[in-house]
């Protein structure tokens, strides 16, 4: 393919074809995951993109969205070249949504699917890691997951876990699950794990649901967000008595 070949960054092509071909739109966070690439190398293509003036960059309360920028001056060379490439799949295709619900609720998590899951899940650790991307667009998912944690604390491969995590882009959001999910029902150990898990440099916090955040939003959120996810980094319109009542309610189905 020529775009592989002029374009030799893996995480550059993947964030090419998000902000030109899919017309995405996105913090750092929102697009690393959808690159499927991590949050440095996200950041370093995406400055180097607004820099070359292939991307705008706009501030949108506390986060700083990035899109693609329709008056670059060989714009339509570039979309030519995403269209001719666009065979090129990424090698590992995110599932969607639904599937990963399905595959929550078979783990435990008390989610309402549209039909059981048929196909061979995969290991829990994996499932456990979609669940985090997933959790970012779908607040039930986001507060079901700790009953998901809690019912398999002694059983995960915490390591695989962490590496699954990695992968994804989403080692802070796990950090979060686990310290919430030790505090809820008890467990320091949980907290102890999630220490490793801890981006200092983060300095400003960030919405932890993606899309765009109006101003209204904006201020339910810094209103609403538990001291907790404030201190890993993140802004959420969800109080930390939505968490504490869903896991008291399934807590003694788990």
């Amino acid at each position: 393919m020529l775009l592989s070949y002029l374009v030799t960054s893996r995480a550059r092509r993947h964030l090419l074809r998000l902000l030109w071909a899919d017309k995405v739109e996105g913090n750092v966070s929102d697009l690393a995951r959808g690159a499927g690439v991590s949050f440095a190398a996200a950041h370093r293509e995406l400055e180097a993109m607004r820099a070359e003036g292939l991307a705008l960059s706009e501030r949108v309360g506390a986060a700083l969205v990035y899109r693609a920028n329709p008056g670059y001056r060989v714009a339509s060379l570039v979309r030519r070249l995403l269209k001719e490439g666009a065979a090129e799949s990424a090698p590992f295709p995110a599932p969607d949504g639904e599937r990963v619900r399905g595959w929550l609720a078979a783990a435990g998590a008390p989610l309402l699917v549209s039909q059981p899951v048929r196909d061979p899940r995969p290991r829990l650790e994996e499932v456990l890691a979609e669940g985090l991307v997933l959790s970012h667009r779908d607040a039930t998912v986001a507060r079901v997951m700790p009953l998901v944690l809690w019912r398999h604390r002694d059983r995960l491969d915490h390591g695989r876990l962490m590496r699954a995590a990695t992968r994804r882009n989403e080692r802070q959001s796990l950090g979060f699950f686990l310290e919430l999910t030790g505090r809820l029902g008890g467990d320091p150990r949980l907290a102890s794990l999630s220490e490793s898990l801890r981006d200092r440099r983060r300095s400003r916090a960030r919405p932890f649901f993606a899309g765009r955040q109006g101003r209204m939003a904006l201020a339910l959120a810094l209103k609403k967000t538990p001291p907790l996810a404030r201190q890993w980094g993140y802004l959420m319109n969800m109080g930390m008595d939505s968490f504490a009542s869903a896991f008291a309610k399934h807590r003694e189905a788990t």
